[in-house]
This record gives C-alpha cells, structure tokens and sequence, in this order.
C-alpha cells in the first residue's frame, strides 16, 4: 500500500525536478562552453539552405569562433571588438560589437539577465528558454537536451531562419 503512494509521488518529484532545471543560470553556463557547430539558414524568398561548420571556444579574453566550412573565417570577440578573418582572402577587419546592434551576440557576450527591461525571457516548455527584445520582433530560442544546450534558434535582421546545433567538445 506505501508502495503505490511513494512510487507515483517519487516520478511526480523527479518530473518536477527536471521540468524546473532548466534556468537562465543554466543557460549562461551552457553559453560558455566550447562547442562544435552546424548552422544551417532557410533563405525562404528562394527555398534554399545554406549551412556551415565550425568551433566556438570561450576563454577569459573573450570568444572565438573558427568557421571550417564553407569558407574558412575566424571571429575573435574580445571586449568592445569584434576582429573578423578571412582566412582565404587574408582580411581582417575590426568593428566595435556596439556599431552591429546585434541581439544575439549581444546575449552572447553578455549572457541573460531575467531582471532587464531590454528584453524578456519565456521559459516555453520543460527544454526551452525563449528571449524575446522588447520593442523588436527579435526572438532567440535556446534549446536544451537534459542540461545541455543543443540547439539555438533565430530570424536575423533580413528575414533568414537560422538553426546552430551545437555539440559539446
């Protein structure tokens, strides 16, 4: 008899468990691992998908994100720059992360904060956190498997669906 009341009771508090670990803590610390990467953008004016490879690495300086496929390109965020290579043309060129306006590099570098006004954040489902910026139609979807992040979803500014899975190195 203890048994039927115990055994429904533990899988509730276990299901409970996991539907709330997810968090923006989580998602912060998930943000700053190193990662392998397949992108893949839908053009929908054309139907086409491009997609792309590559590594994300996180250090004390900064982010740097190497693009193998399909043209080699370095990005290095440290601080206030972003400096972008292009590793076949051998350019480099530096532009200040504030110049962009960016979103979703701006979460990138600076994480998520439940308490700004900037933005707001929407916990969707047991496995996905959805930031949406206030007075934009900016919306970036991170989506977790247990209490990895795996995929991270968005529209940029021309109107291109973009879908980065990522792979824990």
């Amino acid at each position: 008899m203890i048994a039927k009341f115990f055994i429904p009771f533990i899988f509730l508090f276990s299901v409970s468990i996991n539907a709330a670990s997810i968090s923006t803590f989580l998602l912060n610390s998930e943000l700053k691992k190193n990662y392998s990467f397949i992108e893949r953008s839908l053009h929908e004016s054309d139907m086409k998908i491009d997609s792309s490879t590559g590594k994300i690495f996180f250090n004390n300086e900064g982010i740097s994100i190497h693009v193998l496929t399909p043209f080699e390109e370095n990005y290095r965020i440290n601080g206030d720059a972003i400096e972008i290579h292009d590793v076949f043309l051998d350019q480099k060129q530096i532009i200040n992360i504030k110049e962009l306006n960016n979103f979703f590099l701006n979460l990138l570098v600076g994480g998520v904060d439940e308490n700004t006004e900037a933005y707001s954040v929407h916990f969707i489902n047991d496995s996905t956190i959805q930031i949406i910026e206030n007075n934009s139609s900016n919306v970036i979807s991170f989506s977790f498997i247990g209490n990895q992040l795996n995929l991270i979803r968005y529209k940029d500014s021309v109107g291109v669906d973009h879908g980065i899975e990522l792979t824990p190195l």
